[in-house]
């Protein structure tokens, strides 16, 4: 039948189109499929067909007939694309369905049960007389006052058995055990792997997962409470039985999702019971006191409350109608709709009285409604018009704090995320630069945004401490990159220019954070000098115990008058001064690419601490070591050389890098230019020893000797040995005419006779020291001949030590000596012998103190009447 009025319509359609062919001829032109028209819900194919085709030849009514062939084909892979693609909620949703069945038919029978249970209590209650009553009453008490101390002892084992489930499941009252499912399977929802093994334990009002871990290396196991879920806020979902993914079942939890596997269907369909047991409340007490729920939306009202005009049943039930759409909208997540409902409902409640149960609904889904939404505002990388979107409805529902939280928050989120996509390859600089544009530029669009979504002026310092926490969260970074690494100075100027170009940027919107990064990278910059000033100092002092001590080069004083004035045109160095040169220069080209005014004292202090250092082991090496004078001399010369030299240099090249004077560095020359004389009292405290040990060693000398006092006794050979090494001294002093040689030599005078002074020399195994006629008279003539050999080179103080020397020496004679009444020489005596031993040396002696080499016995005679001599 259908088949004949169909081709009826076709013929009563070609007829049409064959008289609109008859017509007046119009330009011909392909016709078009117009899938809108088709899609319409009043579409009539006659008459869209007559409106396409009025003028079209056969050859384009053939081609229109191909276009519709393929349009179809097209909407039915569209259409099998989608049933694909919803076939797995297709099958969840059919299941949901299946499972409220379930759960109605139950839910059916439970109240059926409660209609019969509370007749029979009835008609028992009628049939009782008051005595009966009042036992069953009591009876109930009893019963109840049981029950609640059943649920306690269920609550104290449950935490005795599960460690830290008391936290999870605090106390309540009528709150119970409904059951157990054990050795259930947590899965992963998007990998179905196992992640762990639990145990799900079923309350009056909540869900426990206790999770089974092990006990230190033994194979048995614990259960220690993981999480918990409130009963009302979950779904429970029977995801399926199949051979590939096993007997799964679904808990939500708001946004979260958990997905648990058991062994058979069995153990899957005995939860899903327990699990409604504990919604419908089977195992609660009905005599006793409810649990806590929501306030019914439709209570039972008299007739007597509608007469007085409190809330009608009509006006009830359009609340509850609201209530439903508003479930409808927060399920679906038509959160737009949603709002506006939920403001309009608050809004009716408010204006009316009566409706407190009704206000207190709105408030609830008010709070589910913001928790959705900030759950959707949480997610890092949103676009802009979504994050504007859910800001309003929270400011709309007066969540704001909660929004400017989660708003801040998922912007470190994206933060986060995007600083992870960046790929470190090597290459710091370039790493570097990406971060900074990363960090900074959603810095940036973080401030703009929260201008404009939070127009409070009271909410702003909450961005800025934001702000605060990403800046120090990149320089966190830039330190493990950067600074930890022990970059080059270029490297990190170069990764802090990066930095800066970006902040430049933040600048030019209005939040300047420059003062931030110095309050971060201060103290990570002056660490980073002090290191290379510790790595600098190590390999210097490295390089001087290893010198040979011997002139490396000479370089030209030009431009350092100070230092021409010392040495002359040229400057001889050993290789540890020449490095010091060089690391200080490199030093500077290095801090020339972080130099900045706060890191002024931190520079000055690096550079002094590695002049001084080197100072000190040239110090150290004066004192320690064996090196022969020609260069021990050399390391006069090189200490004299650093400051003068040396760091005037690093002065001016310091001044350069700062651009204006580093006064600190130039009056270093200043405060260490006594230090080269107190190296040169080093060395002739250590060479007097030496000097004396090797010659007239006045320590283990033999004064108590049994001879005679003649006109041919002479000054010892020991002395002459001496006088024989103060030449070599003097000697090797001309090799260096930037050394006084005259200070030198006298100072090493001056300590031989500080050591013949010490008390400690003058006693011999707890006695004095004894001298007899001939010893005295023997030290007496070597001081003499001492004295005045050296001439001018020797001092007042010396001259003094001598004079103390040779009484003190007379005085033990003397006091052990006293009867004997021996004839004592005079200063003629003493005279005439000096002058017979420098007659004798004169043309061999060394040039040194008043100078007799190739000397008469007359400029001896001068030479001796100028000296100055022993009282």
């Amino acid at each position: 039948m259908s088949s004949d009025v169909r081709r009826k319509s076709i013929r009563r359609v070609h007829a049409a189109v064959r008289q609109e062919s008859a017509a007046p001829a119009v330009p011909n032109e392909l016709p078009t499929v117009s899938l809108s028209k088709l899609t319409k819900p009043d579409f009539r194919a006659e008459e869209y067909l007559k409106e396409t085709l009025r003028v079209v030849q056969e050859k384009n009514i053939r081609q229109f007939r191909k276009a519709l062939e393929d349009s179809r084909k097209g909407a039915s892979k569209n259409l099998q694309k989608n049933v694909y693609r919803n076939y797995e909620s297709f099958v969840f949703i059919s299941k949901e369905i299946s499972s409220m069945e379930r759960d109605m038919q139950l839910l059916r029978e439970l109240l059926h049960n409660i209609s019969e249970v509370g007749d029979e209590l009835m008609d028992e209650d009628e049939l009782m007389d008051e005595p009966s009553r009042l036992a069953r009453r009591r009876t109930q008490r009893m019963s109840m006052a049981n029950q609640h101390d059943m649920f306690k002892d269920q609550l104290a084992k449950l935490w005795r058995t599960i460690r830290e489930s008391q936290k999870l499941v605090p106390f309540a009252p009528g709150r119970h055990v409904v059951g157990d499912s054990r050795n259930v399977s947590e899965l992963s929802p998007s990998t179905l792997q196992t992640r762990q093994k639990v145990d799900i334990i079923v309350l009056s009002d909540m869900i426990l997962l206790a999770a089974r871990k092990r006990r230190g290396n033994y194979a048995q196991t614990m259960l220690v409470a993981d999480r918990s879920f409130e009963l009302a806020n979950v779904t429970v979902a029977d995801v399926g039985d199949a051979a590939r993914s096993g007997f799964l079942v679904k808990i939500v939890n708001r946004a979260e999702t958990f997905l648990f596997g058991f062994k058979n269907a069995d153990a899957k369909n005995e939860f899903l019971l327990l699990i409604s047991h504990a919604k419908a409340g089977v195992f609660a007490d009905l005599s006793g006191p409810p649990p806590p729920m929501p306030m019914p939306l439709m209570p039972v009202h008299s007739e007597r409350e509608d007469d007085d005009g409190a809330v009608s049943s009509d006006q009830r039930k359009r609340m509850d109608e609201y209530i439903d759409t508003l479930d409808i909208h927060i399920a679906r997540r038509e959160f737009d709709a949603a709002t506006s409902l939920v403001l309009q409902l608050k809004q009716q409640a408010g204006a009316t009285a009566g409706l407190q149960d009704v206000r207190q609904a709105a408030d609830s889904h008010t709070a589910d409604l913001a928790r959705l939404i900030l759950a959707d505002l949480l997610i890092p990388c949103s676009s802009r018009k979504q994050v504007t979107q859910n800001v309003g409805l929270l400011h709309r529902l007066g969540w704001d704090k909660e929004a400017k939280g989660a708003f801040l928050a998922a912007r470190s989120a994206t933060i986060k995320n995007r600083t992870r996509q960046l790929k470190l390859e090597g290459n710091t600089q370039l790493y570097i630069r990406e971060l900074a544009i990363v960090y900074f530029r959603l810095i940036r669009n973080t401030c703009e945004w929260y201008s404009e979504l939070f127009a409070d002026p009271t909410m702003i310092s909450a961005l800025i401490a934001w702000v605060r926490q990403e800046m120090a969260g990149y320089a966190v970074i830039f330190r493990r990159h950067v600074f930890h690494e022990m970059q080059r100075f270029q490297v990190i100027a170069s990764c802090l220019n990066h930095t800066l170009a970006e902040v430049d940027i933040l600048g030019h919107a209005g939040l300047d954070l420059k003062f931030m990064l110095d309050q971060e990278f201060f103290p990570d910059l002056t660490s980073c000098i002090r290191s290379y000033e510790s790595r600098c100092l190590a390999l210097l002092i490295k390089v001087a115990s290893e010198d040979s001590l011997q002139v490396a080069s000479k370089v030209s004083t030009e431009n350092y008058p100070s230092a021409a004035a010392i040495f002359g045109p040229h400057i001889p160095i050993v290789s540890t001064v020449s490095r010091l040169d060089e690391s200080l220069t490199e030093f500077g080209n290095e801090l020339q690419f972080i130099v900045r005014d706060s890191l002024y004292s931190q520079v000055v202090a690096s550079v002094l601490a590695v002049i001084e250092g080197v100072l000190k082991q040239f110090l150290t090496i004066l004192r320690k070591r064996e090196s022969g004078y020609t260069r021990e001399l050399a390391l006069l010369v090189s200490t004299q050389a650093v400051i003068s030299w040396v760091i005037p240099r690093a002065a001016a090249h310091l001044d350069r890098i700062f651009g204006r004077t580093v006064s600190d560095i130039h009056n270093l020359e200043q405060r260490l230019e006594a230090f080269p004389l107190s190296l040169q009292d080093v060395f002739c405290q250590k060479h007097s020893v030496a000097i004396s040990k090797m010659t007239f060693d006045f320590v283990t000398a033999d004064f108590v000797i049994d001879s005679t006092v003649t006109d041919a006794m002479q000054p010892s050979p020991q002395m002459e040995q001496l006088l024989g090494q103060l030449g070599v001294v003097a000697r090797d002093l001309d090799q260096w005419p930037s050394l006084s040689k005259r200070s030198i030599l006298s100072s090493l005078i001056d300590c031989l006779f500080v050591q013949m002074i010490d008390h400690r020399n003058w006693e011999n195994n707890g006695s004095k020291r004894m001298f007899s006629h001939y010893g005295v008279h023997q030290l007496v003539l070597d001081i003499h001949f001492l004295l005045r050999v050296c001439g001018s080179l020797v001092s007042k103080s010396t001259n003094n030590m001598a004079n103390r020397v040779c009484e003190k020496a007379l005085r033990s004679y003397f006091a052990a000596n006293a009867n004997k009444g021996r004839e004592m020489m005079n200063k003629s005596w003493y005279d005439a012998r000096v002058l017979t031993t420098m007659h004798r040396l004169g043309f061999s002696f060394p040039d040194f103190g008043n100078g007799f080499e190739h000397r008469s016995q007359q400029s001896f005679d001068t030479g001796a009447r100028e000296s100055p001599e022993p009282s």
